[in-house]
């Protein structure tokens, strides 16, 4: 008897995790690289003048990420779900909705973008900077937009090295620009803030790739009468980033406002900025991890293939937490290192002891920053949003403000750290706990991630490429049937569509000798069989299969199976192969 194992489903795993570390690695080290940039060539008022207005680039850019988020996650759910119909009127909803807003805002640019500077500052000079750089982004915020939106929709389209390489392009191209636009052309933080939109601007012709791609399935249609009911969904699941971005953007301004009064000195403003360039170092090497989360997982959690969702998620968590906590134990062993990464010097032993001390209290809190991300990016990837809204307000809110605020008057800097760490640890826990008695008290599943229990009978195996399988499985799946009170020409026909589908993955799928799985399901539900066969062998649309009389029994038996099953669908998804069969029960043998 077979069991089914997670072979398969990890080999993709970890062809979909390589570009997502590298999309977060250039994200990350381009806004490294970026303040560098901006300190060294134009001086201390151009990046507080950048770190000031940060806030505002959140929202700016709210309608192209959290959009994307959302989006993915709707449409990934219904690419499981098999419905690609639904899944491009909420591609193109996306796309419509967001390119409307952004080149609303862009519109808006010249109107509102010294007011909301001077809201910042009292300082002329600062005011006027923040003013450019908000305007730039502004009028390239359709740019931003549209590279966004794509780059998600690409990574869950079967395409996430394109997607990938879209991200990496835009950065780097951002970082080389930002040197001409400066130096060469002598264009200040306008020419900052313009190398952003002209990085994603090179970023997205990498599209070009993804609409000749023979992978894409997502296709847009221009139509914006009755997409916002389509936009419904994509809006629901984009809340949790929305929120999370707009209150940590009000968090972020009412901060800097206390900061900018309550840290008067140079060596504590030095202190602030190594602390602050803590997050960059952990979403740099954990970011990556979680980004698998909207491409993956929302496409198992449609297909309803739990075994598979537990299986990725549990091992997204623990690396998640085993590089938070070795990343942790390094920085508290040796902060002298990380301090150095930023070129952090002090003579005096007094200060220099209480930076290494104020490093080493503030990293204990990002394990949990993690974990609250783990929350954030996962629970809306199961249409389960109530768990993530509650870790955003708690987290960016609730616990966060209060504390800063009154810790910050009192203890300054040290307050300030001390508030950051409670606020992780407090909203983890608490969070955690509201999971377990909302998973049990509203039936939306067990521990700690919310998985239902599959209600079906469910015959579920994984075998490898070898040809005698396909008569095992077949033999297996009869019987099964037979067991369940199928009648015994349905429970032939069943076995016959397994087998017939195994042998043809066998026999043409893969070219390698090398061993490769196949992943077989069957689920009885009330009047209907389904056979579900996945496999991550060469491209293989049975529908499309055009039918030759000299070619061998393994092909030309489709056809046969077809026509004896009610109905068969295939679909390219996560770039494996998966063929569905379904089969009405007419009859129930007798007991």
């Amino acid at each position: 008897m077979f069991e089914r194992n997670a072979k398969l489903i990890n080999r993709k795993f970890y062809q979909y995790l390589i570009p997502s570390i590298l999309t977060i690695f250039a994200m990350q080290f381009a806004s490294l690289l970026d303040g560098i940039i901006v300190g060294n060539l134009l001086g201390g008022q151009a990046l507080t003048a950048t770190g000031l207005v940060m806030p505002i680039l959140y929202i700016i850019q709210m309608p192209g990420f959290a959009l994307g988020v959302g989006g993915s996650i709707v449409v990934g759910n219904l690419l499981g779900k098999r419905d690609l119909a639904k899944a491009n009127k909420a591609f193109s909803a996306c796309i419509i909705y967001g390119m409307l807003v952004s080149i609303a805002l862009a519109a808006l640019a010249p109107l509102i973008s010294g007011p909301i500077a001077s809201l910042f500052s009292s300082d002329e000079n600062i005011v006027e900077l923040g003013r450019q750089y908000i305007f730039i982004y502004l009028v390239t915020d359709p740019l931003i937009t549209i590279a966004l939106l794509l780059a998600s929709f690409m990574a869950v389209d079967n395409n996430p090295r394109l997607s990938s390489i879209a991200y990496i392009l835009g950065n780097v191209i951002k970082i080389g620009s930002m040197f001409l636009f400066i130096q060469v052309f002598n264009m200040g933080l306008y020419g900052a803030a313009l190398s952003t939109g002209f990085g994603f601007f090179i970023g997205i012709l990498v599209v070009v790739f993804y609409i000749k791609s023979n992978k894409r399935l997502l296709k847009f249609t221009l139509k914006i009468k009755g997409t916002f009911k389509d936009l419904k969904e994509s809006i629901k699941a984009s809340s949790v980033t929305a929120i999370n971005m707009v209150l940590t953007a009000i968090q972020m301004t009412i901060v800097n406002v206390i900061l900018g009064k309550v840290i008067t000195t140079d060596s504590d403003l030095l202190i602030f900025g190594l602390l602050a360039n803590m997050v960059f170092a952990f979403d740099l090497l954990v970011g990556g991890v979680q980004g698998v989360i909207p491409t993956i997982c929302t496409i198992l959690y449609g297909e309803k293939d739990y075994y598979s969702l537990k299986d990725i998620v549990r091992k997204i968590f623990l690396i998640n937490l085993g590089i938070s906590l070795v990343l942790t134990a390094l920085i508290l062993i040796v902060p002298n290192v990380y301090a150095s990464i930023y070129n952090y010097e002090e003579t005096n032993k007094e200060i220099l002891d209480r930076a290494y001390m104020l490093i080493r209290v503030y990293v204990i809190g990002f394990t949990f920053y993690e974990l609250n991300k783990f929350i954030i990016s996962y629970y809306p990837a199961l249409e389960k949003n109530i768990p993530a809204h509650v870790n955003v307000v708690l987290r960016d809110a609730v616990i966060v403000l209060p504390l800063t605020i009154v810790l910050l008057y009192t203890h300054g800097l040290f307050g300030y750290v001390i508030a950051q760490v409670i606020t992780e640890v407090a909203s983890v826990i608490l969070s955690y706990i509201f999971i377990f008695i909302y998973g049990k008290k509203c039936n939306q599943g067990e521990g700690l991630f919310l998985l239902q229990k599959d209600n079906f009978i469910s015959y579920d195996v994984s075998v490898d490429n070898d040809i005698k399988n396909a008569g095992i499985i077949s033999s297996e799946i009869t019987e099964f049937a037979l067991k369940n009170k199928i009648d015994n020409r349905d429970a032939q026909i069943v076995g016959l569509a397994a087998e017939e589908i195994i042998a043809n993955i066998i026999h043409y799928g893969y070219k390698n000798k090398h061993q490769n799985f196949i992943d077989v399901n069957l689920k009885i539900d009330n009047d209907l069989m389904l056979l579900r066969i996945r496999d991550d062998g060469l491209p293989f649309d049975p529908t499309k299969y055009e039918f030759d009389d000299d070619e061998a029994y393994t092909t030309s038996g489709i056809k046969m199976i077809e026509k004896l099953t009610d109905k068969m669908t295939y679909m390219r998804i996560l770039s494996m192969n998966n063929t569905i069969f379904e089969i009405k029960i007419n009859n129930i043998a007798n007991e």
